[in-house]
């Protein structure tokens, strides 16, 4: 990995994924409905360009495909780490989201810095499924502090349920294919993650 990878125009949008965390809670936080709704599109755009201009560019590097995972990561952690302590996510979600994500998250220290490990990540489609029901619950509760009264429309309620069926199922899916995954990298069977 090379440092001045960090300064390609794709990783610099993982990161300002990163950075846009804590205004987003912020606003959120202080029912900033504009504010919120244009901190949150732009996290999510940046989520779907910075891989296409990494290969539009010729800018893919081993740094950005660590990075977009990890900012993924953190961005989800953070903003359902919150709507849990409004309680707006049950606990059973809550705690398949932590699992899932910080087991992904520790193959950083564990992989690359203890063991020595380069692995490539190239997630297949239903790791992206999870991460877009994620930002998909996290709008839509979003959408729920601004406008309380949708809490009691069954509709939404329903479609709420729903979504949170699908994305446990799926979560605990990917955390039950990622966990053997991880034990083939650190033993030296495998060096991709999908």
């Amino acid at each position: 990995m090379k440092f001045s990878d960090l300064f390609l125009l794709p990783n610099l949008l993982t990161l300002l994924r990163v950075f846009l965390i804590a205004p987003s809670i912020y606003f959120l936080h202080n029912k900033l409905f504009l504010a919120t709704f244009l901190c949150v599109t732009f996290m999510l755009l940046t989520d779907l360009f910075d891989g296409l201009l990494a290969r539009k560019l010729k800018q893919v590097s081993l740094l950005g495909s660590i990075l977009d995972p990890i900012a993924d990561k953190l961005v989800v952690i953070s903003l359902f780490t919150y709507l849990f302590l409004l309680e707006k996510i049950p606990l059973f979600y809550f705690v398949i989201i932590l699992l899932r994500d910080i087991s992904q998250l520790s193959v950083i220290p564990v992989l690359l810095f203890w063991k020595k490990i380069i692995f490539k990540v190239k997630p297949k489609l239903i790791p992206k499924i999870g991460t877009a029901l994620n930002f998909i619950l996290i709008a839509q509760v979003g959408l729920e502090i601004f406008y309380e009264g949708l809490q009691k429309d069954p509709v939404f309620l329903g479609v709420f349920n729903l979504l949170l069926g699908i994305s446990s199922t799926t979560e605990v899916y990917i955390l039950v294919t990622f966990l053997p995954r991880y034990y083939q990298i650190y033993h030296g069977k495998h060096d991709t993650f999908e």
